[in-house]
């Protein structure tokens, strides 16, 4: 009994996770089916990694109250300038995605400059329109990253590991986490478009650690 009854709890858990990030596909799935050939040329093929999944936490950690939050985000390497504002969790249990335009930053999670993993997402693709993590299959280990916070404090951070995950199959101790070596965490849709379902099958994850902190200033000139 003890057993079938934890193997019921872990179900239960990898659903709240599948229903967390699957707004990602699902809410732009006519984007994504109207220019899911032009994703696929641009495709890189990923490792995809088995992951047990666990429920993501929705209440902002009590000892990070006057946290900066992330403004903005910067990747030279994809040529991305984009908007950053908070998001959560919707009633229905999705997580909450900005439009084609934002980049969401995941506000139960940690910030940078603090233990944990700072999670940031947003669309492949949107009502037609490429989203702001278009090419994130494309971002190398590497690169640098750059996250402009509330403060006008600069956060750059180094690109270490690209793969992908089925949605079912997040790693809850590398992406739900505020404690623990500081990580940033980009995520988005990828892998095979199923066009039954009009959604991805994956998720894309970018992981990159700190490296320097400036100032916005110093990022302008």
């Amino acid at each position: 009994m003890g057993r079938q009854h934890a193997s019921r709890s872990a179900r239960s858990r990898r659903r709240l996770a599948t229903v967390a990030l699957i707004a990602l596909g699902v809410a732009g799935a006519a984007g994504a089916f109207a220019i899911s050939q032009r994703l696929d040329d641009e495709r890189v093929v990923l490792e995809v990694e088995d992951a047990a999944a666990e429920t993501p936490p929705t209440t902002i950690p009590t000892d990070a109250t006057d946290r900066a939050a992330p403004e903005s985000l910067l990747i030279g390497d994809l040529q991305l300038d984009g908007d950053v504002r908070s998001i959560g969790i919707e009633e229905n249990g999705e997580l909450e995605i900005p439009d084609e335009s934002e980049i969401g930053w995941y506000q139960y999670g940690s910030t940078p400059g603090l233990p944990g993993a700072t999670v940031l997402a947003a669309h492949v693709s949107w009502n037609g329109s490429l989203g702001p993590f278009h090419r994130l299959g494309d971002l190398e280990p590497g690169a640098t990253v750059d996250v402009v916070l509330a403060d006008k404090s600069v956060r750059t951070y180094q690109v270490v590991e690209r793969t992908m995950y089925a949605k079912d199959e997040l790693p809850n101790d590398r992406i739900w986490r505020t404690d623990g070596d500081e990580t940033l965490v980009l995520v988005t849709c990828g892998g095979d478009f199923n066009r039954s379902e009009r959604r991805y099958a994956h998720n894309i994850i970018v992981y990159a650690v700190p490296v320097a902190e400036r100032t916005a200033d110093e990022i302008a000139t």
